[in-house]
């Protein structure tokens, strides 16, 4: 098998399995030491709490796991990949960095003439881990194989990492039928243009919704006739990602209780909600008790309060 292969063989047991359990650690560390052909290979995730690394997998003996997981990161050569963000061999060293505590414990007892470490960083740009390799031999870590570590590292890094990637907003749209199913988007730009992202998008409620600039990421419930649709929003560049569906009124409340909640979030009157909505001032009363009911709510600050925690908005 080629080490291109094998590299696209391990991303992808990556991100079906992780790394973060013993039998996977194991199977990683196998499938690395196809890419990275050296005598000793260990993958180490980061334990934040505790300051000290945690060896997952290793063919390294005891005690140089041991360096690894308490001692590596106080040593002054360390600060090299961790900075550099990418793989550094020993043959990128000069003569006088080739010393230290990682050559006094680990390289020169053993005889390595070759080694790389990677320190892996997860998507927010967290340190989460990283990969150590030596050899016997020299010259084993050409440019190739440290290309092919590097590919990999990212995959390394979510395999590792405990907080779960989370899955991006994009990932629920519609595909216009080739997936089938999903929710209708479009992408506003920053200048108010609008692109389409699926065959359902309907760019026309950004007139409904209060400016996009200010809303942070979440649902905005938007009122729309006697429909309710759910509006997602989430920062993408420089501009915004749209997402919508039609969902169920919330709380049981029907559209005009909808209308009437929106008004008492806003401070309204009954007599001020009944000119806004064209009913009379007993009709609105009847309309904010069953709000009160159905919301569960005590009185009109606690409905409002549901209000906004619904970022509730009814369009024109």
């Amino acid at each position: 098998m080629s080490q291109l292969r094998a590299a696209r063989d391990l991303r992808a047991f990556l991100r079906r399995h992780g790394s973060r359990t013993a039998g996977s650690a194991a199977v990683v560390v196998e499938s690395l030491q196809l890419i990275v052909p050296t005598d000793c290979l260990a993958v180490s995730a980061w334990d934040p709490a505790a300051r000290r690394h945690r060896t997952l997998a290793t063919s390294y003996p005891g005690t140089d796991t041991s360096f690894f997981d308490d001692e590596w990161h106080h040593d002054p050569l360390f600060q090299l990949p961790l900075r550099r963000r990418e793989p550094v061999r020993i043959g990128d060293l000069t003569a006088g960095e080739r010393h230290g505590a990682v050559f006094d414990r680990v390289i020169d007892p053993a005889g390595f003439r070759d080694g790389v470490t990677q320190c892996l960083y997860a998507s927010d740009g967290r340190y989460v881990g990283m990969v150590n390799a030596n050899s016997q031999h020299a010259g084993t870590l050409d440019d190739d194989v440290v290309h092919l570590l590097d590919l990999v590292s990212p995959d390394l890094a979510a395999a590792i990492d405990p907080v779960p990637a989370p899955s991006p907003l994009t990932a629920r749209l519609a595909d216009g039928g080739v997936g089938g199913g999903g929710a209708e988007g479009f992408l506003l730009a920053a200048d108010g243009t609008t692109r389409p992202l699926s065959p359902g998008a309907r760019p026309d409620l950004v007139a409904a919704l209060p400016p996009l600039g200010g809303l942070s990421d979440g649902t905005t419930h938007l009122v729309v006739g006697d429909a309710v649709i759910a509006v997602d929003t989430a920062r993408s560049g420089d501009g915004t990602v749209v997402l919508h569906r039609e969902v169920p009124p919330p709380d049981g409340l029907t559209a005009r209780e909808l209308h009437v909640l929106a008004l008492v979030a806003e401070g309204h009157s009954n007599i001020r909600i009944g000119q806004r909505c064209g009913i009379s001032a007993r009709t609105v009363a009847t309309h904010v008790e069953h709000i009160l009911r159905k919301t569960g709510a005590r009185n009109r600050a606690e409905a409002a309060s549901r209000a906004a925690r619904l970022r509730l908005v009814v369009g024109a």
